[in-house]
């Protein structure tokens, strides 16, 4: 599971009509079988989250739109857009409520179909912006209701910055952990359509130290089956970033006396995490993706162990193998996924470099490049680079000046065959670009492309793509 910090400032306007929640031939009932198949046909759909989406004429409020699987893969013709303002969603679209800016999947409530977990840390809630999540539930026709959880602590937190789901208990149902400006929130399931819960705990992560967590993101790292997840933070005791390891168990996640720095890692203000066993030898290990680390950015790896995270290592565009060499504006690691991309049986990483000058002084065009695992683990060797000078990719590399190519990616296998495909945003162009998968990792023959009105957010090019890992 991916999870991404970032701060967009784009705005994108939605057109007035909504598009419905059914899809035109609603999928036969099956039970779900990826945690992204939210019509429970058997196949994976695409959740993307826009922040910056205007909706009912409230700026920023937010949305999110569904793009749905069919055998061939992403039917990109295909597709739903849902807000605050939809019908069986609770609560209303309000200007700066953020609404998507952040996406997970998961089968909440484990009816067969996949539900999509969606932040709205601008959510007012009654007395002051403390945010909210909210579980937007699958159905054989779609996106059936919305329903809403907000701060378990009644203050003006901006809670829900970023999310994990997992069964960090061992109970069967999936929990949810939230970060928010103070604490680390262990949200207990079953969630219901109802809009119930169980017990929300602070875990106070670092025992009254003054940190400031940003990012958590969850996964099994030590072997035992459990879900574990990360919480990523800035720690001023150190005056520096650190890791925080919660190990899942039955009395709910134990947080060891583990506090694993990251280095040179700089600000954490777009930056992304993911867990994935790069080396296959059982453990999940951390991927961290930050962009303003050192000179360019930097991807710094965790090796999983029984314990939690040892070590450190740091892959940048200097690193042997990797395409491209440091440059200070670079963003490397601005948004990072995680996915066997050729077929191998190993995890590979995509890594958003929205920064990368392409070509003569063009400003943050951006790029992707992919890592391989291993057996050694993620490494630069046969890594690749896709950017508007790969063939095939829609754009001309001598004119795509500021579009921030790659500031979101995912890897994922829509159409079934080992090898996942690469889906890249290009935020100030407005795009969405999509790249099919071969036995030799993405390639841009044969990839298309969908523009922010094709995709029904209006017609202004900037949106704050958040796509759901």
């Amino acid at each position: 599971m991916r999870k991404r910090f970032c701060v967009v400032a784009a705005a994108v306007l939605m057109t007035s009509g909504m598009t419905s929640f059914a899809l035109t031939t609603p999928a036969a009932a099956a039970a779900a079988k990826y945690a992204d198949d939210f019509n429970g046909d058997g196949y994976r759909d695409l959740a993307l989250g826009d922040r910056t989406a205007t909706a009912g004429g409230k700026k920023k409020a937010g949305a999110v739109v569904i793009i749905w699987g069919t055998a061939q893969g992403l039917n990109r013709a295909q597709r739903t857009v849902v807000t605050q303002n939809s019908a069986g969603v609770e609560g209303a679209a309000e200007t700066g409520d953020s609404f998507g800016a952040k996406v997970t999947t998961a089968d909440m409530n484990k009816d067969g179909y996949a539900d999509i977990v969606v932040t709205s840390p601008g959510e007012d809630t009654g007395s002051g912006n403390r945010g909210t999540f909210t579980i937007l539930w699958g159905a054989k026709a779609g996106i059936s209701a919305g329903s809403s959880y907000a701060t378990p602590s009644g203050r003006e937190v901006g809670f829900a910055q970023d999310i994990a789901v997992g069964d960090f208990d061992t109970d069967g149902r999936l929990d949810v952990a939230a970060v928010d400006d103070e604490y680390v929130w262990f949200v207990r399931g079953a969630f219901t359509k109802a809009g119930a819960r169980g017990k929300a705990t602070n875990l106070d992560p670092i025992d009254g130290e003054d940190i400031n967590p940003q990012m958590v993101v969850a996964g099994k790292v030590t072997k035992d089956g459990t879900a574990d997840f990360a919480v990523i933070g800035w720690d001023a005791g150190t005056n520096g970033n650190r890791v925080w390891f919660y190990r899942g168990s039955s009395t709910g996640p134990v947080r060891p006396p583990q506090k694993t720095g990251l280095p040179a890692s700089g600000e954490l203000s777009g930056s992304a995490a993911v867990i994935a066993d790069f080396d296959k030898n059982g453990y999940g290990d951390l991927a961290v993706g930050v962009s303003r680390s050192g000179k360019g950015g930097a991807v710094h790896v965790l090796k999983g162990t029984s314990t939690g995270f040892s070590g450190a290592k740091s892959l940048s565009q200097d690193s042997a193998g990797v395409p491209g060499g440091r440059e200070s504006v670079d963003y490397f690691g601005y948004d990072i996924s995680a996915a066997d991309s050729n077929g191998d049986g190993y995890p590979d990483l995509a890594v958003g470099i929205p920064g990368e000058v392409i070509g003569d002084n063009l400003f943050r065009t951006g790029a992707v490049t992919v890592l391989r695992g291993g057996t050694s683990g993620l490494t630069g060797a046969g890594s690749r680079q896709y950017d508007y000078a790969t063939a095939g990719v829609e754009g001309d590399p001598a004119e795509e000046n500021d579009t921030w190519f790659g500031a979101s990616v995912l890897l994922r296998d829509y159409n079934r065959d080992g090898q996942a495909e690469l889906t890249v945003a290009a935020w100030d162009a407005g795009r969405l670009h999509f790249l099919p998968g071969t036995k030799t990792g993405p390639t841009g023959t044969g990839s298309a492309l969908r523009t922010v009105p094709e995709l029904g957010l209006g017609n202004r090019a900037s949106f704050g793509a958040a796509l759901a890992d």
